[in-house]
């Protein structure tokens, strides 16, 4: 008999050695959530001592997710038991809403974001909604800060830091040579300098119409991740120009976040510091580069930088949400 239980920490950890966890649902991640005031548990499908399938359950003000877990090679009926399970959980803790996002690939799409190769999710879907959850999918037309179903990837299996450049798109290598003509060069943002991260995040999120994060973000951030969040950046004649954070798990690279003072737009440090990045991904093994959300429009400059470096979009199953009505009203009464 197959249940769902929480484990400790260790546990999880010693499940997440040998799996391909992203790094949303890594331990790291779940320090950073409690740093902000949320609850994280670690819960896991077990076969008697077995682990069959494991993720990170996060919780504020009684709103639960389970958000970017992967299938990891357990069957479909193990991997629909687990998140049907770990509703119970938790409903069972008093959740006034639940929302899963599963790590399971539904479409992948050209630049343009025409699908070219798409899965039957019957198996996921039908179980979930026959649990009460509601299913919302579909490209966001804004950008999305907390957790992206739709993300661009670059796969680097096949590549070489000598000839990487070369697979990329016309205006992309020109922007490349234009920047090398600059001057500029790439280094470790210290966190000493977070203000001024913050600054240059601030400078392009003001263009792009989102918010920014407070700087106390990135420290934690940096404390959860250490050396595997790497802050760079971009210097022209001394001054940061640009930066971005980038997360480095076992097999992916994440660009997380980044940005470009605007009174410098003319120099493409960005595209400088893409390259510079997915080299290091190539030097430390990396298998894919994720250069993370992307939104719904294909002329979007967002989709048209990151489609400059020749990968392919990548749509994921969709949030499946399940409210609690009564919890939700009573909570709503009681913050009067």
């Amino acid at each position: 008999m197959k249940s769902l239980v929480e484990i400790l920490k260790e546990e999880y950890q010693n499940y997440c050695q040998d799996k391909n966890i992203d790094w949303l649902q890594s331990v790291e991640f779940a320090e950073m959530r409690k740093k902000r005031g949320a609850e994280c548990y670690f819960v896991a499908l077990k076969n008697d001592e077995r682990i069959e399938v494991a993720g990170l359950i996060s919780s504020k003000n009684k709103r639960f997710d389970l958000v970017m877990v992967e299938q990891n090679g357990v069957s479909q009926a193990d991997f629909v038991d687990f998140l049907v399970k770990s509703e119970e959980f938790a409903r069972e803790r008093g959740a006034i809403s639940y929302r899963i996002l599963p790590k399971v690939v539904r479409a992948l799409r050209n630049d343009k974001l025409e699908i070219i190769e798409s899965t039957n999710l019957k198996w996921l879907s039908e179980p979930l909604l026959k649990a009460g959850f509601k299913y919302h999918s579909g490209f966001k037309h804004e950008f999305d800060m907390d957790v992206n179903m739709h993300v661009y990837l670059k796969d680097l299996t096949e590549l070489s830091e000598d000839g990487v450049a070369s697979t990329y798109n016309q205006t992309t290598r020109r922007n490349l040579r234009a920047a090398m003509k600059k001057g500029v060069n790439v280094r470790k943002v210290k966190e000493s300098e977070f203000a001024d991260f913050v600054a240059i995040l601030k400078s392009s999120n003001q263009k792009n119409g989102v918010g920014t994060r407070d700087e106390e973000y990135y420290h934690n951030l940096k404390t959860c991740f250490g050396e595997q969040a790497h802050f760079m950046g971009v210097e022209f004649e001394g001054k940061l120009i640009s930066a971005g954070v980038f997360i480095f798990s076992k097999n992916e690279v994440v660009y997380f976040e980044g940005g470009s003072l605007q009174e410098y737009r003319k120099i493409p440090a960005s595209t400088f510091l893409q390259d510079y990045m997915i080299k290091e991904a190539i030097r430390a093994g990396a298998s894919k580069y994720n250069f993370y959300g992307i939104t719904a429009e294909p002329k979007a400059s967002l989709l048209r930088f990151k489609a400059g470096f020749r990968g392919v979009a990548v749509e994921y199953a969709g949030e499946y949400r399940k409210r609690y009505l009564f919890r939700t009203i009573l909570s709503k009464i009681l913050r009067r």
